[in-house]
């Protein structure tokens, strides 16, 4: 019987066929020796070697247990994951995530809410050329509600039952959507905008599941963030900061502004029980007005509770940057996250927020994009800003 193809594996197969055939990794083992960090936990090994095949991580070993004769591509430094970018918009051609992503380090991004147009330019991911694209499309959203007030309607998919969400679904995979985004956000008015029913959003969530989708939300105002909850959202975008209400603002931080207020803190331990990452995007909330504890404190706390972070900078809104986020990463350091925990959520993290399981880790199956740095990450952040080798699915695009 004939082998059926999934609707992203039929898309990428048509996309493959519009483009010119793309450089291939090489299908010899080779290596890159120095100290690896290795696994989710980042688990630091000196002399050891990354042995390479193709496209894939093909073992994690003693630099004096390679195989003789095996070519070396970088024999000093650190070894770590290619970081992901879980939250950027706008770069949508693979020559650009080449240009404003790959080269500096960023191995795959996570394209959080795009017009419908631009599915098909994120789907082309040429073999070691560009950075990864997981995509989302325009988000499912209620009639008038976020992003139509203050975005392009291109950036929204009016949706009004839990029939018309299942249906928006699997429309948005057709089209080669890898998660689907949810708005539930209040906004910052006395008057909030309409957020989707629990029934319809639910809706969504399930048959998004069904098809091997991640389940995103846009949430910024604390009163978006239980409905999200209730419908069973993969991933929080934003770290809630405010909560406006009719009646006038509520607040999120206890009176001397050192926990979340009760009824909040119960809403990230629902989180970290349920696994529910959240991408802060830390770095573009600080350039807004209500900057400070309102943002670092829950993320914090959503840290000491077990909970998953994913790095997002929002990239390009209020003149965030493209290429490796290092604000972003020195933010939720400032914000009391150990530097470990803080590769990790650029690595393991969002590559979980994005959907890419093989991504964002060294172990023998997973993609080959790596990054080598001189000095340790680990003890310098900064160091991720000029790595001396970025590898894509095995193909040195630097160093």
């Amino acid at each position: 019987m004939a082998e059926t193809l999934s609707r992203r594996a039929f898309l990428a197969a048509c996309a493959a066929l519009a483009l010119p055939r793309p450089a291939l990794a090489a299908s010899s083992p080779r290596a890159l020796v120095g100290t690896v960090l290795a696994g989710p936990g980042l688990t630091p090994l000196p002399d050891h070697a990354v042995l390479v095949s193709g496209a894939r991580i093909q073992a994690v070993l003693p630099a004096a247990a390679l195989p003789p004769d095996t070519p070396v591509l970088f024999r000093t430094g650190h070894i770590l994951p290619g970081v992901i970018n879980c939250h950027v918009h706008r770069v949508h051609a693979d020559d650009d995530r080449r240009a404003r992503h790959l080269v500096h380090g960023v191995t795959s991004i996570g394209d959080a809410a795009s017009p419908l147009a631009a599915l098909r330019e994120l789907a082309r991911s040429p073999t070691g050329q560009t950075a990864t694209a997981a995509c989302a499309g325009p988000m499912l959203c209620p009639p008038g509600g976020y992003p139509l007030p203050v975005h392009s309607p291109e950036h929204g998919l009016p949706t009004t039952s839990p029939r018309q969400a299942r249906r928006h679904v699997r429309f948005l995979a057709d089209h080669g959507a890898t998660m689907i985004k949810l708005a539930f956000e209040p906004g910052p008015y006395p008057t909030p905008w309409p957020l989707l029913d629990t029934a319809t959003a639910a809706a969504a969530a399930d048959q998004a599941r069904k098809l091997g989708l991640t389940v995103r939300c846009h949430v910024e105002d604390l009163g978006g963030l239980a409905p999200a909850l209730d419908a069973g959202v993969d991933v929080v975008d934003h770290v809630p900061h405010r909560h406006i209400t009719p009646s006038g603002p509520q607040p999120v931080l206890i009176p001397d502004e050192t926990a979340p207020a009760p009824h909040y803190l119960a809403l990230l331990e629902r989180m970290a029980r349920n696994r529910v990452t959240l991408a802060p995007t830390l770095d573009v909330l600080s350039r807004s007005l209500w900057r400070g504890p309102c943002q670092t404190i829950p993320t914090a706390a959503f840290h000491a509770l077990g909970g998953q972070i994913a790095v997002g900078n929002d990239f390009p809104y209020r003149r965030t940057d493209a290429g490796m986020p290092l604000a972003e990463l020195h933010l939720l350091h400032d914000a009391g996250l150990p530097t470990r925990a803080v590769l990790q959520a650029a690595t393991s993290g969002s590559a979980h927020a994005c959907g890419l399981a093989n991504r964002g880790v060294i172990e023998p199956g997973a993609q080959a994009d790596l990054l080598v740095t001189r000095a340790n990450p680990l003890e310098a952040l900064d160091t991720l800003a000029d790595p001396v080798l970025v590898m894509k699915d095995g193909v040195v695009v630097r160093g």
